[in-house]
């Protein structure tokens, strides 16, 4: 009889442990190079669960989406529930035009456009075509060009090709630049801030420029009225002019039409768009020109559209800036 009633307790105990409901919990970073998280699984309903959220280097936890501060932070187990680690940049080099790069980055939030001009644009180049899908992961942007103030706080002023005789000043955007000065500029901005600045690919800069997903599909990058929005041939008195001076697109972002063409990391392919990949596409692995996006003081308007591309050698053109992105 004392065997049978400790069969059925082992019972009881089995079937009451088999019926116990855990619940997901998931534990979620805002943007992964910027920090990740712990504590994601599966959890029974009372249990006390400590999540915790670990900067990257350059980065610092603000807060998780709820509102609340507390990393680590002890939750409750009471249902599903997914809690999203929010972080920021934190830059203290003691360089107020580095330091300030920390409120300057604009998050573009990913998603799925259609890169490349429609079949129909008169205006095009075959370069541009076929127009296809492709879809970009979340990333941030610099809201304006790199400025000659940023260059001249990391870089000698022998290392601009042209001495920026075209437009000269802090505010100015930084021009004459060769893709290997460009990767010096870098190399050097991550090692002073410990974080993982680079260039944006040609689809992440056709994407930021068009407006991410809050596009309103306007010609250049901000509108249709190129007078507002850019620097270019007819209003430039061929010369570059001080970033944030015409009106920012849909995220927030200045001058990606017009003022300096920008670098990409992408080398040019006139051919590379009908064998793109559909998803965070880097171009082709090698090839003889750097790809340049957005048009400059001294072109046309055709240049400044938002499919518009460009192409240099990697030494450079007197044109020829760039934008960070993270």
């Amino acid at each position: 009889m004392k065997k049978i009633f400790l069969v059925m307790v082992s019972l009881l105990i089995l079937i009451s442990t088999g019926c116990r409901k855990e619940y997901r919990i998931e534990v979620k970073s805002g943007y992964e190079p910027f920090g990740t998280v712990a504590g994601s699984g599966n959890f029974a309903k009372g249990t006390i669960l400590e999540i915790a959220a670990i900067p990257s280097d350059g980065c610092e936890f603000l807060k998780w989406d709820d509102g609340n501060t507390s990393n680590p932070r002890s939750i409750n187990v009471e249902g599903n529930a997914t809690y999203t680690a929010i972080f920021v940049v934190n830059i203290h080099t003691g360089i107020a035009c580095i330091d300030a790069l920390a409120e300057d980055m604009i998050k573009v939030q990913g998603g799925t456009f259609k890169m490349g001009a429609a079949s129909d644009d008169n205006d095009a180049l075959e370069d541009e075509k076929p127009q296809h899908s492709v879809t970009i992961s979340d990333f941030y942007i610099c809201k304006y060009e790199v400025t000659q103030e940023l260059w001249q706080a990391l870089m000698d002023s022998a290392e601009s090709c042209w001495r920026w005789q075209t437009g000269k000043g802090t505010e100015y955007p930084a021009y004459g630049i060769s893709g290997n000065d460009c990767d010096t500029f870098i190399q050097r901005l991550n090692a002073i801030t410990g974080l993982k600045f680079r260039l944006p690919t040609e689809a992440e800069w056709e994407y930021a420029a068009r407006g991410g997903n809050k596009s309103r599909s306007c010609r250049y990058a901000g509108g249709n009225e190129i007078g507002n929005v850019a620097w270019y041939t007819r209003n430039s008195d061929d010369k570059s002019h001080p970033v944030m001076r015409k009106n920012a697109n849909e995220l927030g972002i200045y001058d990606m039409a017009g003022n300096v063409f920008e670098l990409c990391s992408d080398w040019y392919d006139a051919k590379y768009y009908a064998q793109s990949k559909a998803v965070n596409p880097q171009g082709p692995s090698s090839g003889i020109y750097r790809v340049c996006r957005g048009g400059c003081w001294c072109f046309g308007d055709n240049s400044c559209r938002v499919s518009g591309r460009f192409y240099i050698f990697p030494e450079g053109a007197n044109e020829i800036g760039f934008r960070l992105v993270l």
